[in-house]
């Protein structure tokens, strides 16, 4: 292959990659309503305290944070998606797709902040007690409270490692308040 013909090939990639660092919005962080230091502004979820868990539980959180955008994005969309599928079992997503079904009136929108309280790893559980800050939540009229509530209301939230995958086997309101 001569100089020119391989330039001539590896040149527009170049171009193209170059481009795509100038765009003011690339497809996976278009523009939002959220404000600008949300963590996942495109399900309008916000961590805040996040534990430093380490190996296997590191795995678990991020199974639990991956459920909580799809949980917010189920709201956001009226439908579930892989996000929240993927990872909970069906125990879990089984009441959010009734929800979705039994209303469809609405969208939510506004953000949620997760605080973290606790979190406690043992063998192949994960247990996370969470506050879920929905004050800034817009809940559409009519809409199941399973979707979200502007409210601030304790959680609790048990990761399970199921052979090799982690998945929330159990999303629970607590009593009391945080």
């Amino acid at each position: 292959m001569t100089h020119r013909l391989a330039l001539a090939l590896v040149l527009p990639l170049l171009l193209v990659a170059g481009c795509s660092e100038d765009e003011p919005n690339p497809p996976d962080q278009a523009a939002s309503p959220s404000a600008p230091d949300v963590d996942y502004p495109g399900e309008g979820v916000d961590l805040v305290d996040r534990p430093e868990l380490e190996g296997a539980y590191e795995k678990a959180l991020q199974t639990y944070v991956d459920f909580e955008r799809g949980r917010r994005q189920a709201a956001r969309e009226g439908a579930v998606g892989p996000l929240l599928s993927f990872n909970a079992t069906a125990s879990v997503v089984d009441p959010y797709r009734k929800a979705i079904a039994a209303y469809a009136d609405g969208r939510y929108d506004g953000d949620v902040a997760i605080e973290f309280l606790a979190a406690r790893p043992r063998d192949t559980v994960l247990v996370l007690d969470i506050c879920v800050d929905a004050t800034q939540l817009v809940v559409p009229d009519g809409a199941p409270t399973l979707l979200g509530e502007a409210t601030r209301a304790p959680q609790r939230i048990q990761v399970t490692n199921i052979l090799g995958p982690w998945r929330v086997t159990k999303a629970e309101p607590v009593a009391g308040s945080c």
